[in-house]
């Protein structure tokens, strides 16, 4: 049988509804001046596979306007861990921010990002702040592969040629959430009409500072989906050290799937 996660039409409609999430981050943007402002800290935004800074320009420049000091993660286009020579650099980079800014670093990772700054952050956790993931593929997929969509199955097949073995294995991919300290912040925002990543796998285990926040948004358009915009917004706010679970207010609450 197969998955409800991988189900065809998610995969096809893609362009078409990540357009519908611009158009509506558009027609509420005025309304996301009402966000919480943030502190100052600094933020290095990783993009997905495939993908460069180009990719999260927006995002950066709405963190820039809620108050934060946003950086892209420098890094070209994002081929895999291995193509860009290990996490020897952004360890380094994120390891020069937190000295620079004598602040610790949020990191926000777009689908495979989201693994990366897991990575990073692993390596390097007493300079982080939190990790926001969106729409990462958290957990390995299913042997048959029969929870990967079709272009899921694509770019997994790109990744393993262009980094020469799997990303997804269970031995360096499993649980990556699990290998930082429970003291550590981890939120991960997903989608159940992801049509590149099928929801399941975007799943955080159940932790103290680990949550899992449901948006409505194909997996392209989480760059530039309002409700993510929010959901980051809410998060980014929150003293350091301290955490509280994602609760969306007033009006907002009607963006959010119950």
């Amino acid at each position: 049988m197969r998955s409800r996660s991988a189900q065809p039409w998610l995969s096809l409609t893609e362009a078409p509804r990540a357009g519908l999430d611009f158009a509506s981050l558009l027609a509420v943007a005025p309304f996301l001046n009402f966000c919480l402002r943030g502190d100052g800290h600094p933020i290095v935004v990783m993009p997905g596979f495939l993908a460069d800074d180009d990719s999260t320009w927006l995002l950066r420049q709405f963190l820039t306007r809620m108050g934060y000091v946003a950086h892209p993660w420098g890094q070209d286009r994002n081929l895999g861990a291995t193509a860009m020579g290990g996490y020897e650099p952004l360890v380094n980079e994120v390891l020069r921010l937190h000295r620079h800014h004598a602040k610790k670093v949020t990191l926000i990772g777009w689908s495979l990002g989201g693994v990366h700054a897991l990575a990073v952050a692993h390596r390097a956790e007493y300079a982080i702040r939190s990790v926001i993931t969106l729409g990462s593929p958290l957990r390995p997929p299913r042997e048959d592969g029969s929870d990967l969509s079709s272009i899921g199955r694509a770019l997994q097949t790109a990744a393993g040629t262009i980094n020469a073995k799997p990303i997804a294995t269970p031995n360096n991919w499993r649980n990556v959430a699990l290998k930082l300290s429970e003291k550590l912040p981890i939120s991960s925002i997903y989608s159940k009409t992801d049509g590149v990543v099928p929801w399941p796998r975007s799943q955080l285990e159940a932790g103290p500072k680990r949550e899992n926040i449901q948006v409505v948004s194909s997996h392209i358009g989480l760059g530039f989906n309002p409700t993510v915009y929010y959901a980051l917004a809410d998060r980014l706010a929150q003293p350091e050290e301290t955490f509280s679970p994602f609760k969306p207010k007033g009006l907002a609450r009607a963006w959010f799937p119950v």
